[in-house]
C-alpha cells in the first residue's frame, strides 16, 4: 500500500465531483422555501448559518455515502479493474480497503454530528428522524443498489426526504406539494447514478449484482436515462404555468442543449458500451450543479423583484 498520499488523495478518494448532486439537494428546497415564505425587504432575516450547516451535511454524507459504496464495490468485485469509475483509490493500492471504510464511517459520524447541531439550532427535535432515515440510507445504499432500488433510494436521499426535513425544519409541518417540485431537480441527480450504472452493466452483471439497468436492460435502459433527463424540463413548464413556481425557474432551460448532448451520447453508444459512455456519469454531475443553481437563482430573482 502506497503510503505517500496527500491531502488531494483523500479528497479524491471522497469523489468531489458527485457532490453537486448534496449541495443542490439542499439548496433547492431552501430557494423555493424562501421564495414561498420571504419577500425582499425581510431576506437579511434568514437564517443563513443554518441553511450552510444544512448544505455541508448534505455534502459530508454524500462522501460518507460514495466512500463506502466504493469499498463494498471493491470487496464485493463489482469494482473490477477494467470498468471507467474513474476513482483508483483502492484498485492503484493507495488506499486499503479497511482505510476506505473507515474514513467512510468517519464521514457518517461528522456528518450525524451536524445534523445533531442543525437539530439544536433550530430547536425541534423532531429534525433527528429525517438525519435517521437519511444516515440509515446512505449505510444500505450499496445494498439497494445491488437490488435494483439505488435509484429510489437516491431519489428519497437527495429529493423527497431533504425537501420534507428542510420544510419541516422551516414551517413545522409539511408541504406535500413539496415532494412534486423536487421532482425534476431529482431526476436529474438520479441520471448519474443510471448513467454510471448503464455503463457499468457488464461488469456489474459478471460481479453478480442487480441494478435496475441490468433488469431492464440495456437499450431501455438507455431511454430511461433520456427520460429522466428531459422530462424535469417538462416538469417546471407545468410547474411555472400552474402557478407553482416564478416562470424565472425556467432559467434551468438553458441546461437544455447539454442534457441533449447527452442523450444523443448515450443513444448513440453501442447497448452494453461502457467505453462509449465512460465519463457520462461526471458530465451528468456538473449538469446538475448547473440545473440545480439556475433554479436556485430563478427563485431568488422572483423575490427581490416582487
Amino acid at each position: 500500500m502506497n503510503q505517500n498520499r496527500s491531502l488531494g488523495d483523500w479528497v479524491v478518494a471522497t469523489r468531489p465531483w458527485s457532490f453537486p448532486a448534496a449541495f443542490t439537494a439542499m439548496f433547492v428546497p431552501l430557494s423555493y422555501y424562501f421564495w414561498t415564505h420571504q419577500t425582499a425587504s425581510s431576506a437579511a432575516h434568514c437564517p443563513w448559518y443554518l441553511f450552510l450547516s444544512i448544505i455541508l451535511m448534505g455534502v459530508v454524507f454524500q462522501a460518507a455515502g460514495n466512500l463506502l459504496g466504493d469499498y463494498h464495490d471493491h470487496v464485493s468485485g463489482v469494482d473490477s479493474q477494467n470498468n471507467y469509475n474513474g476513482v483508483m483509490s483502492m484498485k492503484s493500492g493507495k488506499f486499503s480497503p479497511k482505510e476506505i471504510r473507515r474514513f467512510g464511517w468517519v464521514m457518517l459520524c461528522i456528518g450525524t454530528v451536524l445534523g445533531l447541531l442543525i437539530t439544536w439550532l433550530a430547536g425541534d427535535w423532531h429534525l433527528l428522524l429525517f438525519g435517521a432515515v437519511g444516515a440509515a440510507m446512505t449505510v444500505i445504499y450499496y445494498w439497494l443498489k445491488y437490488h435494483a432500488l439505488g435509484d429510489v433510494d437516491i431519489l428519497c436521499l437527495f429529493a423527497l426526504l431533504p425537501a420534507l426535513g428542510i420544510g419541516w425544519m422551516l414551517t413545522g409541518g409539511f408541504d406535500w406539494r413539496i415532494l412534486l417540485l423536487v421532482l425534476p431537480h431529482g431526476l436529474q441527480i438520479v441520471a448519474i447514478l443510471h448513467a454510471n450504472n448503464t455503463r457499468d452493466i457488464v461488469t456489474d452483471r459478471n460481479a453478480g449484482i442487480r441494478t435496475l439497468s441490468i433488469q431492464i436492460g440495456g437499450r431501455t435502459a438507455q431511454w430511461l436515462f433520456v427520460v429522466e433527463t428531459l422530462l424535469p424540463y417538462l416538469l417546471l413548464s407545468v410547474y411555472a404555468i400552474v402557478g407553482w413556481m416564478p416562470w424565472w425557474v425556467l432559467l434551468a432551460c438553458l441546461c437544455l442543449p447539454l442534457s441533449l448532448k447527452s442523450c444523443r451520447q448515450m443513444l448513440q453508444a453501442p447497448v452494453e458500451s461502457d467505453k462509449a459512455i465512460a465519463q457520462l456519469d461526471q458530465a451528468q454531475g456538473q449538469l446538475v450543479l448547473l440545473f440545480g443553481l439556475l433554479i436556485c437563482i430563478g427563485f431568488f430573482i422572483a423575490v427581490w423583484t416582487a
